[in-house]
């Protein structure tokens, strides 16, 4: 966590209990209280102790070698300023092999903050082992790569089950999210098509009579119910064009609602040779909702149902690199726009290729 955004009074008392260069677990817990009281995340605040307490100590340790001289990366013990050789292991002593044993520190630090917040669990692993294996290979015997390496150790333990206590609950909140759906969306259905075979039976129904149709659909609008107001709308047997909605009016409600793969299916497939096609902005609508939402391969879908020359292909792209650039590292909207060269033809793929790479500045 950022210190700007820590508030300003639970940052002094933190900096006043670091004092003395020690954060003891009384004083520990007493920050996380208060932040928990403030709204803040407690694992984020731990974090950011840990951090601080770190900077001290790195701090402390960096002092003492000025006092003593130089530390073996191997050994961990004191060499005096002008040798080259410890007196204590006999390992020749080299900026490289010390600026190495700092990097696998950096590194292994780094990864086990990771490993501590279980967001990524087999990455933050996976690194954690690959710059133990250097540690241990190496400067195992160094007191300080010991110590860290048996933390790590202990840290991984922890992260594996809390990363398996995470994915039981998610697994979990799944199903019981999944057969909640199921068992409304059977009563939606069933209801429907109860309310629908009730008003078909009735002479001038909702099927039938313009006028109630249009009405239904509003009252189901205004209630916020797009599923029955789309309903009506396909139930209706006469013109629709005699209704006071139309298809796009309809979909804008969907999309609002927050149902676009709703709205995608109510516009049909544009005719490119049908000119009303060309005026028609629910297409942007509904693929400016996808880009929103991060759906970038939906949106591209919708581009095939409103245009095909290359033009709209590089458009739509740059939309979507624009979106990615938000979350996403480079190498991934490098993928991303090698996947999709297809939407040119092939003597263009160079060409437009390089153009987009420019404009996401890989």
């Amino acid at each position: 966590m950022a210190k700007q955004l820590i508030p300003e009074e639970l940052d002094q008392l933190i900096q006043e209990y670091l004092t003395d260069g020690v954060l003891t677990d009384k004083e520990r817990q007493v920050i996380l209280r208060k932040a928990e009281g403030m709204g803040l995340d407690r694992d984020e605040i731990d974090l950011y102790l840990d951090a601080q307490v770190q900077k001290i100590d790195q701090a402390t340790d960096a002092a003492a070698r000025r006092q003593k001289g130089k530390t073996c990366p191997y050994c961990g013990g004191s060499i005096p300023q002008l040798a080259d050789k410890c007196p204590h292991c006999g390992e020749n002593i080299t900026a490289e092999a010390s600026n190495e044993l700092q990097e696998i520190f950096d590194n292994l630090e780094d990864a086990l903050v990771n490993l501590k917040s279980a967001k990524d669990i087999h990455t933050s692993k996976a690194t954690v082992e690959r710059y133990a294996r250097k540690a241990k290979m190496y400067y195992g015997s160094n007191p300080k790569v010991q110590k860290l390496l048996e933390e790590i150790e202990m840290e991984t333990v922890n992260a594996e089950k809390k990363a398996k206590s995470l994915a039981r609950k998610n697994t979990l909140v799944s199903i019981l999210t999944y057969n909640m759906k199921l068992t409304v969306g059977v009563i939606v259905v069933l209801a429907i098509i109860l309310f629908v075979g009730i008003r078909a039976m009735l002479p001038g129904s909702v099927t039938s009579d313009p006028q109630k149709c249009t009405e239904a659909i509003r009252t189901a609008l205004k209630n916020n119910d797009v599923e029955t107001a789309v309903s009506l709308y396909k139930g209706f047997d006469g013109y629709k064009s005699k209704l006071g909605y139309s298809e796009e009016d309809l979909a804008r409600a969907c999309i609002k609602a927050g149902d676009i793969d709703k709205a995608l299916s109510l516009t049909g497939k544009r005719d490119p040779a049908n000119a009303f096609d060309d005026d028609k902005p629910i297409f942007a609508e509904i693929e400016q909702a996808y880009l929103e939402k991060g759906e970038l391969e939906k949106a591209i879908e919708v581009w095939d149902r409103s245009g095909w020359c290359a033009k709209d292909n590089f458009r739509i792209l740059c939309l979507c690199i624009d979106k990615m650039k938000e979350e996403k590292s480079s190498q991934e909207i490098k993928n991303f726009i090698i996947k999709h060269m297809s939407l040119f033809y092939d003597e263009d793929q160079a060409k437009y290729k390089k153009q987009l790479f420019d404009y996401a500045g890989i």
